[in-house]
């Protein structure tokens, strides 16, 4: 193309001087937009953005789609870098201005992270890190008080980041998420209040939950019992019997009614009872 460079828009001057990127866009497919600072255009596979503050960046295949689906730059922002190799080499990313990531691997496929749960991601490592790459893109919880990403987790167990303003970000991993998930994740025993957390003994984890419309929560497990939770008054007497370094141990049962007006937990060493018209705790061995 035969112009003087002078003439071009930021985004035209990329895209005519750069065959590469020119094989991997295809032909425009309409004309170059502008809203602002913001400029862009749409190309058979992909988009070129353009701001002062980021210069020219380009966004193609399954992390377009999902851009676009996302909002656009209307809620990611523009982005500012290509997409990128990720340092292990098996996904790709874009980053972009506000806050946001489009993570993508065979796996997964694009998915957005975004915000303050982008940042403890970050925090962890990205995709390096313990939590893997997302398997959702960041959404609001069903009840309206948080947002949530899921991701593959360590060997594949499964992750979740959940954010609430009152609890901030904190992930659940593997058997306690799942437990959390059977007993209806946020609806049930309320959302995180803690990261997964290794338990006083070293053999065993435990996250803490807000408890929402019950009791101060927390899970527990251990590779011989499983995980369980442990709630209210309950887990107060257990913590003050210094939990699993009591004669009781770890759980072994979530809290359930046993008929006479009382609420048990059972333990690998014996069982704490709590009575729902007098609030006394009993503990007792087998």
């Amino acid at each position: 193309m035969q112009a003087d460079p002078q003439a071009f828009t930021p985004i035209e001057l990329r895209y005519w001087t750069e065959a590469g990127l020119r094989e991997l866009l295809g032909n425009p497919v309409d004309t170059e937009y502008v809203e602002g600072d913001i400029s862009y255009q749409h190309f058979q596979n992909g988009w070129l953005y353009h701001s002062p503050a980021t210069g020219v960046h380009e966004l193609h295949g399954d992390i377009a789609q999902r851009f676009v689906r996302s909002g656009a730059h209307r809620v990611l922002g523009v982005p500012t870098t290509d997409e990128v190799a990720t340092p292990d080499g098996v996904g790709r990313y874009n980053h972009f201005t506000r806050d946001a990531s489009v993570y993508w691997s065979p796996s997964t496929g694009a998915q957005t992270v975004a915000g303050t749960i982008r940042k403890f991601w970050s925090d962890k490592g990205w995709e390096a890190g313990r939590l893997g790459y997302p398997t959702s893109s960041t959404a609001g919880t069903p009840d309206g008080v948080g947002v949530y990403n899921h991701f593959v987790g360590g060997d594949g167990a499964g992750a979740s980041v959940y954010w609430t303003k009152a609890t901030g970000a904190h992930s659940v991993q593997g058997a306690i998420r799942d437990l959390w998930a059977a007993n209806g994740w946020e609806n049930g025993f309320g959302y995180p209040s803690s990261d997964e957390l290794t338990t006083l003994d070293g053999l065993g984890r435990q996250n803490e939950f807000t408890g929402k419309d019950n009791p101060p929560a927390a899970a527990y497990w251990h590779p011989g019992s499983g995980a369980h939770f442990v709630t209210g008054a309950i887990m107060q007497r257990w913590h003050e019997l210094r939990r699993e370094l009591s004669y009781l141990g770890y759980p072994t049962s979530n809290p359930y009614e046993v008929g006479d007006g009382r609420t048990q937990v059972d333990f690998e060493g014996g069982y704490i009872a709590l009575d729902q018209s007098t609030g006394a705790v009993i503990d007792q061995p087998w």
